[in-house]
């Protein structure tokens, strides 16, 4: 029953939030509705024993490592059986409202989380190294590679 109660706390605490990074992850409504969903089940059982200034990091990191593995079937799935994998990203109003997040949701995975963590949570180097289970270098360069990947796409867009 306590599980329970500190679940639904939980919930109501945090999916917004939680919804809002999956979303700018996945760009799909529906895939960051399951991811969270997905993630607040995987840690019902431990949220009870985290105290409360780290249930909010500690599932920040589930919805991230979530969206990951999600990535990574997608990938191996389209790999796989291509003529089975969808032509494009399921594009969504959200996407065609906003150039600039259509060129961070094209972006490769990790790079996009970074980008997220960094710019929509504003999460400290230090931090998104710690979520990603990477060094911190390696969020630096990523976000480098982001950051030049988006202003290439812009300056194309702008041209043509």
């Amino acid at each position: 029953m306590e599980t329970d109660d500190t679940l639904r706390t939980a919930f109501e605490r945090h999916h917004e939030g939680l919804f809002r990074v999956a979303l700018l992850m996945t760009g799909s409504a529906q895939e960051a509705e399951d991811v969270v969903q997905e993630s607040f089940l995987k840690v019902r059982s431990k949220l009870s024993s985290l105290p409360e200034d780290q249930v909010h990091p500690y599932l920040r990191a589930t919805v991230v490592n979530e969206w990951r593995s999600r990535a990574r079937r997608q990938r191996r799935l389209t790999s796989r059986l291509p003529l089975l994998a969808p032509a494009r990203v399921d594009t969504t109003p959200f996407e065609e409202r906003d150039e600039l997040w259509q060129l961070v949701l094209a972006l490769p995975p990790r790079q996009r989380a970074c980008v997220v963590l960094r710019f929509y949570e504003d999460l400290p180097l230090a931090e998104i190294a710690d979520v990603l289970g990477c060094a911190v270098g390696t969020v630096k360069s990523q976000l480098h590679r982001a950051l030049e990947t988006v202003r290439e796409g812009r300056d194309d867009a702008d041209r043509g």
